[in-house]
C-alpha cells in the first residue's frame, strides 16, 4: 500500500505519527515550493536557461578513499543538454548528454571519442527527472504528478525542516526537504537503481548558499549513497544565461593523429 511505501522510503527521516500525517496536501506542498523558489531568486531563478560552473570535484569509494579533479560544467535546461569535464588537457574526461537528440558521448583526452550506450542515455534521462531544478521548474504540473506535504512534526529531527514528496505516474518518489526559516532546499532523497538492478538510497545535500546574478545558489553539494558520501562538488565560479556554443553539446570533433 502507498502509506507503507512512503514510510519505508523515509525511514530514519520521518516520524510517521498516523495516517492523518500522511495525507496528500497538494496546496500546502505548493506553498512550500513557491516559498523556496522565491528564496532562490523568484523570477530570476525561474528565468535561468543555462549555466556554466567550475570548481573542485571529489569522489569517494566504499572504503572512503578520495579522488580529486578540477571540474567544468555546462548545462542547458530546456531542452536538457549537459557537458561535464573532469581534468584538463590530455588527462581530461568529458561526458556529453544531449536529450534534444537523445545521444551522448565521452571524450577521453583530446582524441578518443566513444558513443554513450542507450542504457546510459536512459539513465541520464532518469537522473534529469530527479534534478532539483527540473523538479521545481518543469515537473510540478506534469500529468500524474502527486505532491505530499510533511510538516516539521513529521520530519525526524529538531523540527527545522519540512518536506514535500514528488510522486510521479511511474511511482518514482523524490522527497525534497526545506529549511523552515530560510525556505531553502536542504536535501533531496530518492532511490536509484544500479546496473545490477539493486536499489540504493541517494541523498543530495545543499550547503553554502550565495547570491549570484540575483539567484541564490548552493556552492557546495554533497551526494550520499546508502549513508556513505560518494561525491562532493565545490563551486568556485558560476555564471547564468551565458553564451554556450551549440557544438559543446554535440559529438566532439577530434583531429586525426598524424602518422
Amino acid at each position: 500500500m502507498k502509506m507503507k511505501r512512503i514510510s519505508y522510503l523515509l525511514l530514519g527521516f520521518l516520524l510517521v505519527t498516523g495516517a492523518s500525517s500522511l495525507r496528500a496536501d497538494s496546496a500546502k506542498a505548493r506553498q512550500v515550493i513557491a516559498a523556496a523558489v522565491e528564496a532562490m531568486g523568484g523570477k530570476h531563478y525561474l528565468d535561468v536557461k543555462n549555466s556554466h560552473s567550475s570548481g573542485e570535484y571529489f569522489t569517494f569509494d566504499r572504503e572512503g578513499r578520495k579522488g580529486y579533479a578540477k571540474y567544468f560544467d555546462w548545462t542547458n535546461l530546456d531542452p536538457v543538454k549537459w557537458r561535464f569535464q573532469l581534468g584538463e588537457g590530455k588527462r581530461q574526461t568529458v561526458e556529453i548528454y544531449n536529450l534534444d537528440v537523445g545521444k551522448g558521448w565521452t571524450l577521453e583526452g583530446k582524441d578518443t571519442v566513444s558513443d554513450a550506450k542507450q542504457e546510459d542515455v536512459d539513465n541520464f534521462r532518469k537522473s534529469v527527472k530527479r534534478d532539483i531544478d527540473i523538479l521545481l521548474r518543469k515537473r510540478l504540473d506534469e500529468e500524474g504528478m502527486n505532491l505530499y506535504y510533511y510538516s516539521g512534526d513529521d520530519v525526524a529531527g529538531s523540527g527545522e525542516n519540512e518536506a514535500v514528496e514528488f510522486l510521479d505516474s511511474t511511482n518514482q518518489s523524490v522527497i525534497m526537504f526545506f529549511d523552515t526559516k530560510t525556505h531553502l532546499p536542504t536535501k533531496l532523497e530518492t532511490q536509484i537503481t544500479d546496473k545490477l538492478g539493486l536499489k540504493h538510497k541517494e541523498e543530495v545535500e545543499y550547503f553554502t548558499w550565495h547570491t549570484i546574478q540575483n539567484v541564490h545558489t548552493p556552492l557546495r553539494v554533497d551526494v550520499h549513497v546508502d549513508g556513505q558520501v560518494s561525491q562532493q562538488r565545490f563551486v568556485e565560479k558560476i555564471e547564468y544565461n551565458v553564451a554556450i556554443p551549440e557544438d559543446f553539446f554535440l559529438e566532439p570533433k577530434v583531429e586525426k593523429k598524424k602518422k
